[in-house]
C-alpha cells in the first residue's frame, strides 16, 4: 500500500498539469485553423499612414518643405549621454560619407519609412508579422516561449495574449547590439509592451512601450497607424549582405582595388 502511493500521488499531479494546460490552451483563442474565424480581422497587409505611403499635401513656391527633423532631437526618455553620441556619430558618417548598414531590427518600434509595409498571418497558437524590409516577428500564443526558441535574436521572443479585441505583445530576447539611435545601441536587458488593434475595419493601430535601461530613464511610447493594402505586392529586400568580403564594415568603403591593368585592351568600340 506504501508503494502504490507516490504512484497515485504522481498520477494525480499527472492529472492536474493535463487540467492547467487544457485551460492555458482554452484561455488563448485560435488554437485550432477553425478557430482562426474568431479572431480580429486584422490579418493581411498593412501600410504606415506616413510617407512615402501616404503623400503629404502639396506645397507652393511660397510654402518650401521643412528640413527633416534630426534623429539627435531625442524624447526626455534618453538619457542624456546618448545624445551627445549621436551627434558624435552624425559628425563621423559626414566624414566618411557613408550611411551605416540597415539590417532590421526589432527595437520597440516599427520600421519607417518605404520598408515598413508589414504582413499579418494567423496561425494556430501563433501570429506572424512578416516586414517588408526583412524581419519576421513570430508571437507565440502561450504562457512560455518554446523550447528551441533563441534567447537573443534581432526579433527577440513575443509571448502574445488575447485582451478582447486586443492583441498584447510582451516581447524579450531582443539584440543588446541593435542600433536605437546614430551612435547607441540597444543594450541589455530591454523589453517591449505592444498592444495591437482595429481602429476601424481598415485602419490598424500598435502602441509601444519600450523599457531599454542601457539607454533610457523611463519607458519610450510609440503609437503608429496602419491602413489596409489588400492588392500589395511585397518586394522583400534586405539592405545589408553578411560575409560580403568586398565591404569593410568598420569604414563602408570597398576594401578591393578596381583599378583597370595598365595593359588592359580598350572595350570595342561597336
Amino acid at each position: 500500500m506504501l508503494r502504490g502511493k507516490p504512484a497515485l500521488a504522481v498520477a494525480a499531479l499527472a492529472a492536474m498539469q493535463v487540467g492547467a494546460v487544457y485551460e492555458s490552451a482554452e484561455a488563448q483563442p485560435a488554437v485550432t485553423y477553425a478557430s482562426l474565424k474568431d479572431l480580429p480581422d486584422f490579418a493581411g497587409s498593412w501600410t504606415p499612414l506616413t510617407p512615402p505611403f501616404v503623400l503629404a499635401p502639396p506645397r507652393t513656391a511660397s510654402q518650401p518643405a521643412p528640413p527633416p527633423p534630426s534623429p539627435c532631437r531625442l524624447p526626455p526618455a534618453f538619457k542624456a549621454e546618448v545624445a551627445v553620441r549621436c551627434q558624435e556619430a552624425l559628425e563621423q558618417r559626414a566624414a566618411l560619407s557613408r550611411e551605416p548598414c540597415g539590417r532590421q531590427y526589432f527595437v520597440g518600434r516599427p520600421p519607417a519609412g518605404a520598408g515598413g509595409a508589414f504582413e499579418i498571418l494567423f496561425t494556430p497558437g501563433r501570429v506572424t508579422m512578416a516586414v517588408e524590409s526583412g524581419l519576421v516577428r513570430r508571437v507565440y500564443l502561450r504562457d512560455e516561449p518554446p523550447a528551441s526558441a533563441l534567447d537573443v535574436s534581432r526579433s527577440g521572443i513575443s509571448i502574445g495574449r488575447w485582451e478582447g479585441t486586443t492583441l498584447v505583445v510582451e516581447t524579450s530576447g531582443l539584440d543588446p547590439n541593435a542600433p536605437l539611435v546614430p551612435g547607441s545601441v540597444l543594450g541589455r536587458e530591454a523589453r517591449v509592451m505592444e498592444r495591437i488593434a482595429l481602429v476601424d475595419n481598415d485602419t490598424l493601430e500598435i502602441e509601444a512601450a519600450l523599457n531599454a535601461p542601457a539607454v533610457l530613464t523611463a519607458p519610450l511610447t510609440t503609437r503608429v497607424r496602419y491602413r489596409r493594402a489588400p492588392d500589395r505586392v511585397f518586394t522583400e529586400f534586405d539592405t545589408c549582405v553578411e560575409g560580403d568580403r568586398s565591404l569593410d564594415r568598420t569604414t563602408g568603403l570597398d576594401r578591393f582595388d578596381k583599378t583597370p591593368p595598365a595593359d588592359l585592351p580598350p572595350p570595342p568600340t561597336e
